[in-house]
């Protein structure tokens, strides 16, 4: 058990040390476009950003979830036939679907442009603009759905040096490209994020092709292939419950920006997707470098039935990561003025509400996240399907009835109403099947530490008024007085983390 212990702590803080790289860049992505694309076609890149995101979901069948599944059971059972089966199978199929679902994008563009992205006429006299973006992304995506197979079977090969650099190269190629099509072409428009965008899977595919093929699997040339129904119906039988789940998600995630281009427009689209949402994302890191280790990890000790010890893990990752993003939650609804001024301009201070709601619901995606993640580990797809569905019904009705009226605002808080409907229902699930406990009296605790340390917060802002100075010395003190406060109260045992490190320096 310690292995899978060391295994789970090293996965987490590479994931989590290579996202912590992504996120700046990423954060410099939207700061580019902000001051060098005008905003209308800002939101015109992220509102066709999101149709793309949205239908993506017709591709995926939910077989990369079911490679990221059966992989770890395939070479558990010492079957690398059917392990390069079930990723030419997935490769194959997704290739074909991809292909489809983009010609009849390409054939539909013109309707789609005039009677969703232009519902609100802000692209009259020029739809042919929308037409090419629409075109050009949908091509991208078609590539991006070959690198995404690429991308989970790495990950159910559970190599997470390589897994975690997939997302830094990502960001870091898209940022390059940018700022090439920008100051080297001199596009300052729409067409700078849509290249960009479309050319990076086709580098990642090159990329990452021969790094699994001469790092990960050497085996895969050598290996037999083999058709066989019995594996592509076990691998959909499990996909086909996971795509309805990501079906869910990707409702949960991108509705709101297809609300907001079709029932206010496209700068609302700018304010929303540019600004509000990468801003408050960069808390969700944590859970996105727990969940890419956690997933197969624990599909693998469901699978050799170690129930309590994943239980046990569940609830310390749970309190621990609730604990590591409150303070930089409070932190980012505290600044939203300070933070647009600082990184894009004036423009974009429509979006300072927007921030402060979603940056405290990203507690409860953080927590959203991993759970999801364990449900889907230990072969429950379909109860994560449920919950998923709650909630993104939830969120498109008040979307509905919201974002008329109140625009991102009402967006904002659908978003956080339906995280935190689903991590109730998931959390009674969880219990049910790994009967671990939530430390409540900690998770309190932590709470009532938090909103103490904005007292010191709101003294420091009346003394300083330069913007950068408040922001650095703000952050620090309240850092400082939060983190000795969940020692202190032992919310966070000092122990625990320092016998953990130790491990880790150890076994590297």
């Amino acid at each position: 058990m310690e292995a899978y212990k060391q295994r789970t702590i090293k996965g987490i803080v590479w994931n989590f040390f290579l996202l912590l790289l992504a996120a700046p860049i990423g954060y410099l992505v939207r700061i580019l476009y902000a001051h060098n694309i005008p905003k209308l076609e800002v939101g015109l890149f992220y509102a066709v950003l999101d149709f793309c995101c949205m239908i993506i979901i017709f591709k995926d069948f939910g077989l990369n979830a079911a490679l990221v599944r059966f992989i770890p059971k395939f070479l558990y059972e010492k079957r690398n036939d059917l392990v390069k089966s079930a990723i030419i199978s997935v490769g194959i199929f997704q290739s074909f679907i991809s292909l489809i679902i983009t010609i009849l994008v390409i054939i539909l563009a013109p309707f789609i442009a005039k009677y969703y992205i232009n519902n609100q006429g802000q692209f009259t006299g020029h739809l042919n603009l929308v037409i090419h973006v629409l075109i050009i992304l949908n091509i991208g995506y078609c590539f991006q759905s070959i690198m995404d197979v690429l991308s989970n079977a790495i990950q159910g090969f559970q190599n997470q040096k390589y897994f975690g650099t997939i997302n830094l190269i990502k960001i870091f190629l898209i940022l390059i490209l940018s700022a090439m099509f920008i100051y080297i072409l001199g596009m300052h428009n729409v067409f700078a994020p849509v290249y960009a965008y479309t050319l990076t899977p086709v580098i990642l595919i090159l990329i990452y092709s021969y790094i699994f093929v001469k790092k990960i699997f050497p085996e895969f040339l050598k290996e037999r292939f083999f058709f066989s129904r019995q594996l592509i119906k076990d691998l959909f039988s499990y996909g086909l419950p996971v795509m309805l789940g990501s079906a869910g998600t990707l409702i949960l995630g991108y509705v709101d920006g297809i609300c907001l281009t079709y029932f206010t427009g496209l700068n609302a689209v700018a304010d929303y997707r540019n600004v509000a949402m990468p801003t408050v994302s960069v808390l969700s890191y944590f859970a996105s470098a727990v969940g890419s280790v956690l997933f197969p990890l624990s599909a693998e000790l469901w699978e050799k039935g170690y129930k309590e010890a994943l239980g046990y893990g569940v609830e310390r990752i749970f309190l621990y990561s609730f604990v590591l993003v409150l303070p930089m939650a409070i932190l980012m609804a505290y600044f939203p003025e300070a933070i647009i001024n600082l990184f894009f301009n004036p423009q974009y201070l429509s979006a300072v509400w927007a921030i402060r709601i979603l940056s405290l619901g990203t507690l409860f995606m953080t927590l959203n996240r991993i759970g999801f993640t364990v449900l889907n580990g230990i072969g429950k797809p379909m109860l994560s399907t449920k919950i998923l569905y709650l909630g993104a019904m939830f969120n498109l009705i008040f979307n509905i009835l919201l974002i008329p009226k109140f625009g991102i605002v009402g967006a904002s808080f659908t978003t956080v109403s339906a995280y935190l409907l689903m991590w109730i229902f998931q959390a009674w699930c969880l219990k049910k099947f790994l009967f671990f406990s939530f430390k409540i009296k900690k998770w309190c605790l932590a709470l009532l530490v938090a909103l103490i340390g904005i007292i010191p917060l709101v003294l420091i802002e009346k003394v300083i008024k330069e913007v950068s100075l408040k922001v650095i010395i703000g952050s620090t003190v309240y850092l400082v007085f939060y983190f000795s406060g969940v020692f202190k109260e032992r919310v966070v045992e000092v122990k625990e983390i320092y016998e953990t490190v130790k491990r880790f320096k150890k076994e590297k």
